[in-house]
C-alpha cells in the first residue's frame, strides 16, 4: 500500500538558541547534512516518496532549503499563518493525508531505527495508530496495558491501573480516520489520541531499539552528533571545505561548516558551526556557534572506552597518561602484544611504551598516544605536501620494521602458502557465500591456490601484516605503529599494499607513486639485498590478496562482531579489487567479482551505505 509521510517542522526551537535565532531547528547540521535531509532520506529508504512538511518559524529559510535541495518538487510545503501545534499542523494538511495511511515524524528527531519494522507491525494489526515508543526515564508519560495498547497519557488521562509507562519517540503511523480526531486550531496530537481511545479505537505501540535522539536542546543535539559519530565508527567529521592544517584536536569533533583555523587553535569535544569564518583559540566541551562558545558539561567517568578498530581487545583511557588494554580471549595474542612490544621498542621502532602488565588478568598498560590515528588525521582539507610528509615518516618506521634482523626466528610466525589460502577461504566464506550468496567453484579454488603460491614465493622479512591508517597513531606529527601483535615474516609488499591502497583513504596516482619511490629508495639505501623489480612485481599479486582479506574482515566485523560501520569500506575495497583483477588475467575471480557487485547493487547495498554519509 502507498504511504505518505509528514514531518513536523514549524516549531520555534527555543531550547536550541542561539543557533535557532538564525537556523531553523530542522536545518541544524548533523555530520554535514541538515537534520531534515537525514529524516527525508530515511523515509526514502523505506519507499515513502510523498512527503509533506509544515513551516512557520523562519519559514523562508525552510522553503529555500527545499527549493534548492534534491527534494525540490518531491516535498509539499504547508505554510502556517499562525503556529498550529502538532495536532493542528496535521489537520491543516488533511487534503494531503486523507487518502492513505501516513507516517508522522517530528522534525527534531534523529534515529537509525528501521522504519520498515514500524510499517510491518502496523499493517499486521491495522490499529488506528501505532506509536514508536522507548524507555526514556525523563519522558515516560504514556500508559500502556499488557498488550502494548495506549490507555492514557500523563496530564491528559491517567488510569489507576496500567502495565508500564514509556516515552513517545516522536514517530508514529496513522490511519486516515485519525484525522477526524484532530482540531483545526492550535492543538496537540496527544489530545487526539485521548479522544480516539475514548471513542473505542485502538492505538498500539512498538518499542524502538537502537540509536534515537531528540535534538531539541543544545545538550541533546551535542550528544546526538557525538553518538552518531561513534555509531559510524568515527571520532571526527570535517566539512569538505574546512581547512584542518593549523588545527590540533583530540576527542570528538564535528566541524559542520566551511571553516578555517588559525595556527595554535585547539579543540576537544566540540561542534563547530561557523560558516566561512576563521576560528582562533582553545575550546573544550561544547558548541562553537559563530563567535559564541557554549560550554556543555558531560558526566565523565574515571575512565572511558576508546578505539573503533577491528580488534576484539578493549582499550580504556585512565586519565593518568595511560591506556589499559584488556585481552581476555586470546592468551597467545596477549603474549605476542607484550613480547613484540618490548622487542620493537628496544629496536627503536616507534610503538607505544609498555608501562606495566598483569598476565593473569590479561591487562597491559600503554602510554596514552591520544585519539588521533592517521585515519582521523587525514580528515578535513589538508595540504598534500603535509600528507606526503606524514606518510614518509610512517614509511621510515615501516622500513625499520622491514629491515629488522630477527635473532629469534621462531618468535614470529611465517606468512606462508597456508596463511595466504586461509585469507582467501575467509573471503569465500564471509564475502562471497554469506554476503553475496555465491558458492565458490573448483575453478576459483584453483585460482586462489595459484595466487597463494605466487605470493608465498616472494622474499620475506618482518612485516606488520595489518598496516592501514587506523593502526597508525599520530602524536605531535610523529607516527606510532599499533596493533602489531599480528606481525609475521612475510613479503614486504603486503604492508605497502595495505598502506598505499588502503580502503580507508584513497591516494591520487602521483602521490602514491612518490611514496612508492620513497620506500624503494630508502629501502635500497639500507638493504643491499632488496630487489626493486621483484618488489614491484609482488605488489600486483599482494594487492589482490590484501583486498580479498579486507573484504572478508569487513563482513565479519559488521555481521558477526556487531560493528556494522565497517560495511562502509566495502565499496572502496571492491573498487581497488576490480582494478587489480583487470590488470592480471584472473578470469574466474573477475567474473565472480562482477557478479558479486551486481548482486550487491540489486540488494540495495550501495544505497544503504549512504546512511554513513
Amino acid at each position: 500500500m502507498t504511504l505518505r509521510a509528514f514531518i513536523l517542522c514549524a516549531g520555534f526551537g527555543t531550547r536550541l538558541r542561539p543557533i535557532t535565532e538564525k537556523i531553523p531547528k530542522p536545518l541544524i547540521p548533523v555530520l554535514g547534512k541538515p537534520l531534515l535531509e537525514r529524516i527525508i532520506r530515511s523515509l526514502y529508504r523505506v519507499d515513502i516518496n510523498e512527503i509533506g512538511i509544515n513551516v512557520y518559524y523562519l519559514r523562508e529559510k525552510m522553503i529555500n532549503f527545499i527549493k534548492n535541495s534534491p527534494f525540490c518538487g518531491k516535498v509539499e510545503i504547508f505554510s502556517e499563518k499562525e503556529i498550529l501545534g502538532t495536532g493542528g499542523g496535521l489537520k491543516n494538511a488533511e487534503p494531503f493525508l486523507k487518502n492513505s495511511p501516513f507516517l508522522v515524524h517530528n522534525g527534531d528527531i534523529l534515529s537509525e531505527f528501521d522504519l520498515r519494522e514500524l510499517i510491518s507491525e502496523h499493517f499486521r494489526k491495522r490499529p488506528l495508530a501505532t506509536l514508536l515508543v522507548l524507555e526514556n526515564p525523563k519522558e515516560k508519560k504514556l500508559f500502556l496495558d499488557e498488550e502494548g495498547n495506549l490507555i492514557g497519557v500523563e496530564g491528559f488521562l491517567e488510569p489507576k491501573k496500567y502495565y508500564q509507562k514509556v516515552a513517545f519517540s516522536g514517530i508514529a503511523l496513522y490511519e486516515p480516520e485519525f484525522l477526524n480526531f484532530l482540531q483545526r486550531s492550535f492543538s496537540s496530537v496527544v489530545s487526539a489520541w485521548i479522544e480516539a481511545i475514548k471513542a473505542g479505537y485502538t492505538i498500539k505501540t512498538l518499542s524502538l531499539r537502537g540509536f534515537w535522539f531528540d535534538c531539541g536542546s543544545l545538550y541533546s543535539y551535542f550528544m546526538a552528533v557525538k553518538t552518531l559519530l561513534r555509531n559510524w565508527g568515527e571520532l571526527v567529521y570535517f566539512h569538505p571545505k574546512a581547512k584542518s592544517d593549523n588545527l590540533e584536536f583530540q576527542g570528538f569533533l564535528s566541524v559542520e561548516t566551511e571553516t578555517t583555523f588559525e595556527k595554535g587553535s585547539f579543540l576537544r569535544d566540540v561542534i563547530v558551526i561557523a560558516e566561512k569564518r576563521r576560528v582562533s583559540g582553545k575550546f573544550e566541551g561544547g558548541l562553537l556557534f559563530e563567535e559564541i562558545f557554549i560550554p556543555l558539561k558531560e558526566n565523565k567517568e574515571p575512565f572511558e572506552e576508546i578505539g573503533f578498530g577491528g580488534s576484539e581487545r578493549k582499550f580504556f583511557r585512565l586519565f593518568n597518561g595511560n591506556v589499559l588494554m584488556k585481552d581476555e580471549k586470546s592468551a597467545e595474542d596477549f603474549e605476542r602484544t607484550y613480547q613484540y612490544g618490548l622487542l620493537l621498542r628496544e629496536k627503536g621502532i616507534k610503538i607505544p611504551e609498555i608501562r606495566g602488565a598483569d598476565f593473569q588478568r590479561g591487562e597491559i598498560f600503554f602510554e596514552d598516544l591520544g585519539d588521533i590515528s592517521l585515519y582521523i588525521w587525514l580528515k578535513g582539507k589538508r595540504d598534500k605536501t603535509k600528507i606526503l610528509g606524514v606518510y614518509k615518516k610512517v614509511i621510515e618506521e615501516v622500513i625499520k620494521l622491514h629491515t629488522l634482523k630477527i635473532e629469534e626466528p621462531k618468535l614470529f610466525r611465517v606468512f606462508d602458502f597456508e596463511h595466504f589460502r586461509w585469507e582467501t577461504r575467509y573471503f569465500q566464506e564471509k564475502f562471497l557465500e554469506f554476503l553475496c550468496g555465491i558458492k565458490a567453484s573448483k575453478e576459483l579454488e584453483e585460482e586462489f591456490d595459484s595466487l597463494a603460491k605466487i605470493c608465498d614465493s616472494f622474499p620475506k622479512n618482518l612485516i606488520h601484516r595489518d598496516l592501514q591508517s587506523q593502526n597508525i597513531m599520530i602524536k605531535g606529527d610523529v607516527p606510532y605503529l599499533i596493533d602489531y601483535q599480528g606481525a609475521r615474516i612475510g613479503p614486504p609488499g603486503y604492508d605497502i599494499a595495505s598502506l598505499l591502497w588502503d580502503p580507508y583513504y584513497r591516494f591520487g596516482e602521483e602521490e602514491r607513486e612518490e611514496l612508492l619511490k620513497f620506500y624503494i629508495e630508502k629501502r635500497m639505501g639500507i638493504d643491499r639485498t632488496f630487489d626493486k623489480d621483484i618488489f614491484l612485481e609482488s605488489l600486483r599479486f599482494l594487492r589482490i590478496q590484501r583486498h580479498l582479506q579486507a573484504l572478508a574482515a569487513y563482513v565479519n566485523l559488521s555481521f558477526f562482531k556487531g560493528k556494522s560501520f565497517f560495511l562502509k569500506f566495502i565499496p572502496q575495497a571492491l573498487s581497488y579489487l576490480e582494478e587489480e583483477v583487470l590488470e592480471k588475467d584472473w578470469p574466474v575471480l573477475k567474473r565472480i567479482l562482477l557478479e558479486a557487485i551486481d548482486i550487491l547493487k540489486k540488494k540495495g547495498f550501495y544505497a544503504e551505505m549512504e546512511k554513513f554519509s
